[in-house]
C-alpha cells in the first residue's frame, strides 16, 4: 500500500500545468466559497447580537391583553415583583421596565406616528445600551422638564436637532386623548435605522404622570449572560407569575429564529454547489489521465498489478490533487478571514444604508459558523471520492492486451 501512495502522488505531479490548473481551481473556489460564507455568517451574527441587545433582548415580559389590544391601560400583573425576582437571578445581566404608548410627534410643520417608550434610563443603558448610541446632545438626565431621545432618521425627516420642542400626543388609561411638550435632549443612531424613524424615549416617571399617575409598566425586558440560560428562565418566570405572558427572542422575533435556525444549513448548500462544480473539473482531468495513459495502465496489469490497486491508485491521486487544494484554499481562506475580522469590511459604498434596516453595521466582521471547518473537511473528502469513482472505473475496465498496443 505504501508503494502505491508514494507512486500516486509522484502521478499527480507528472503533467504539472494541468495538475496545478486545477489545484488553483480548487483553492480559488474553496477560498471564494469560504470567504463569501463568513462574510454571511459575520453579518448575520451582527444582526442576531443587534437585535437581542438592542431590540427584543433574550425575554420580555406582558400583560395578554396588551399584546392583543396594545392598549396602556394593560399593566403587567405585579411588576413590581418580578423586578425584585430578577434582580435577585445571577443568570440575569441586566433588565428593564418600560411604559408603551403609541402616539404622534408634531412640530410647528409635521408629524408623525411614533411608538412612544417610556424608560427607567439606568437599566435601559444596562439592557440595551441605549446611551452609548447618542450621537449629539445627552442621554436622559435626572434633571429637566419632559426630555426626549429621538433617532437621527427621525431628526431629519421632521428637521429636529438637540434643544427644539416637539409635540407627544396620545391616549391615557381612561381613553382621554394627551397632549405634551418634549425638548430634544439626544439624537440616537442605532443599526436599526427603521426603529431610529418610528420610537422615541422618554423618561418613564414623566409618561405615567401624563398617562394617569399610576406606576404602569408595560413590558419588562430581559437581558441574559448566556443564550442557554433562556429556556430556564423562562420557565422559572412563567412559574412564578403565570398570569403574565412570558415569551423568549424566537416567539418576539420568528425571522430572526429562522434565521438563526436556516443560516448554517443555507451556506452549506452554496459551498456543496462550489465543490460539485469543482467536481466536475477534477474528473475532467482524471478522464484525461486515464486516457494519457491507458497503455501504461494496459502494462502494469499485464505484469501482475490487480485491478484493485489501480482502482486505489486513481482514487489515491484525485485524493492528493483534492486535499492539497482545499488544503491551499483552507490557509488563504484562514488568512484572508483573520487580517479582515480584525477591522471588519465596511459596505457602507455599497448598500450601508440598506443593510442598517435589517440591523446590521455598515461594517461587517467576517466569521465562521462553529464546526464548519469538519464540515468542510467532510465535503472535501466526498468531493474527491465522487471526482475518483468515474476514471477509476473506466481504469477498471480497460483490458491489458488491447490497452497495450495504444
Amino acid at each position: 500500500m505504501k508503494t502505491i501512495i508514494v507512486v500516486s502522488w509522484r502521478n499527480v505531479w507528472r503533467n504539472k500545468p494541468r495538475s496545478l490548473t486545477i489545484l488553483m481551481a480548487i483553492a480559488v473556489g474553496l477560498w471564494g466559497g469560504i470567504f463569501a460564507t463568513s462574510i454571511s455568517a459575520g453579518m448575520m451574527k451582527q444582526r442576531f447580537t443587534s437585535s437581542i441587545e438592542t431590540q427584543v433582548s433574550h425575554i420580555q415580559v406582558h400583560n395578554p391583553q396588551f399584546l392583543k389590544d396594545d392598549n396602556i391601560r394593560y399593566g403587567i400583573s405585579r411588576a413590581d415583583e418580578i423586578e425584585r425576582f430578577l434582580a435577585k437571578d445571577s443568570a440575569v445581566k441586566a433588565f428593564s421596565s418600560r411604559t408603551l404608548v403609541s402616539g404622534m410627534i408634531a412640530t410647528a410643520t409635521q408629524s408623525k406616528g411614533v411608538r412612544i417608550l417610556g424608560i427607567n434610563p439606568v437599566q435601559e443603558a444596562a439592557t440595551t445600551r441605549l446611551s452609548s448610541t447618542i450621537i449629539d446632545g445627552y442621554y436622559l438626565s435626572a434633571g429637566g422638564r419632559n426630555p426626549i431621545l429621538i433617532g437621527k432618521k427621525l431628526a431629519d425627516k421632521l428637521k429636529l436637532k438637540t434643544g427644539s420642542r416637539i409635540i407627544l400626543t396620545f391616549t391615557d388609561t381612561e381613553g382621554e386623548i394627551v397632549s405634551a411638550s418634549f425638548r430634544v435632549q439626544g439624537i440616537i443612531r442605532t443599526n436599526h435605522s427603521m426603529l431610529d424613524e418610528t420610537q422615541v424615549y422618554v423618561r418613564q416617571n414623566d409618561l405615567q404622570s401624563l398617562t394617569g399617575g399610576r406606576a404602569i409598566v408595560n413590558e419588562i425586558a430581559v437581558l441574559l449572560h448566556d443564550l442557554a440560560q433562556v429556556t430556564p428562565m423562562v420557565e422559572a418566570i412563567s412559574g412564578q407569575f403565570p398570569e403574565n405572558e412570558i415569551r423568549f427572542w424566537g416567539q418576539l422575533s420568528p425571522d430572526l429564529l429562522y434565521m438563526n435556525e436556516m443560516a448554517g444549513a443555507s451556506l452549506m448548500v452554496l459551498l456543496v454547489i462550489i465543490m460539485l462544480a469543482l467536481a466536475f473539473g477534477l474528473l475532467n482531468t482524471m478522464l484525461m489521465t486515464v486516457f494519457e495513459r491507458t497503455r501504461e495502465l494496459g502494462m502494469l496489469m499485464a505484469v501482475g498489478m490487480n485491478k484493485i490497486r489501480v482502482f486505489a491508485m486513481i482514487l489515491l491521486e484525485t485524493t492528493f490533487l483534492t486535499i492539497t487544494g482545499a488544503l491551499a484554499g483552507g490557509i488563504l481562506s484562514g488568512v484572508t478571514i483573520y487580517v479582515t475580522s480584525r477591522n471588519g469590511i465596511d459596505f457602507s459604498g455599497v448598500g450601508g444604508d440598506t443593510l442598517s434596516d435589517y440591523g446590521i453595521s455598515a461594517i461587517v466582521y467576517p466569521e465562521l459558523f462553529p464546526g464548519f471547518t469538519g464540515n468542510i473537511v467532510i465535503l472535501v473528502l466526498i468531493t474527491s471520492v465522487l471526482s475518483a469513482l468515474y476514471p477509476a472505473l473506466k481504469a477498471l475496465k480497460l483490458k491489458p492486451s488491447e490497452a497495450i498496443r495504444q
